[in-house]
């Protein structure tokens, strides 16, 4: 669900690597070096679902073995979760992440590794990247509603809007200005 979410914002890189690939090798495509290239990005994404899903059961043995009143706990992380995935969309480290994120061409001049086992490490890398750029974005998701369409969606255009448009930077702030904005509401209010 998350590769999927993340395709939007990838294309730039999928398409990057596409040109570059095909003119690397004499105008003729290796199209097994752009699957490896996807599959070293999802491999990534997957890892940190995996790592997500199993934080999830685990939460859910806690509940089933004490008296939590699952809802409960869940709207007092809520707001917690909100204000540091917006203190974390303020930071340099989020800023880095997304500057690689949002410039495929320069990293692959910089970083072009022939073969398929190229393609499959510089999938691996700019999904590393990705996830440094989207990983709080992805908790926030889990918090909120880990299955809800609507916040997919929302989730879904906050990435692309940041890694797509030339102030994504920008954007990224106020998203996290918002977000933190919202979770001190939120606490304020209880």
């Amino acid at each position: 669900m998350m590769s999927i979410m993340m395709v939007p914002s990838a294309y730039p890189w999928i398409a990057a690597f596409l040109s570059i690939s095909k003119s690397s090798n004499n105008g003729s495509l290796k199209a097994s070096w752009v699957i490896l290239f996807i599959l070293g990005y999802i491999v990534v994404w997957s890892g940190f679902s995996v790592l997500l899903l199993f934080s999830n059961f685990q939460l859910d043995r806690i509940f089933q073995r004490t008296s939590l009143n699952q809802i409960d706990l869940y709207s007092s992380i809520s707001p917690w979760v909100l204000i540091g995935v917006g203190a974390y969309q303020l930071t340099p480290l989020k800023n880095a992440c997304l500057k690689h994120c949002r410039t495929p061409l320069h990293y692959f001049l910089a970083q072009w590794k022939n073969g398929p086992r190229g393609a499959l490490l510089m999938g691996a890398h700019h999904g590393l990247f990705c996830l440094g750029c989207c990983w709080a974005l992805m908790l926030a998701m889990f918090s909120l509603g880990l299955m809800s369409l609507v916040w997919m969606v929302l989730f879904t255009l906050i990435v692309s809007i940041e890694n797509l448009l030339a102030q994504g930077e920008v954007f990224a702030r106020l998203v996290g200005a918002i977000m933190m904005t919202w979770g001190i509401t939120l606490i304020l209010g209880s």
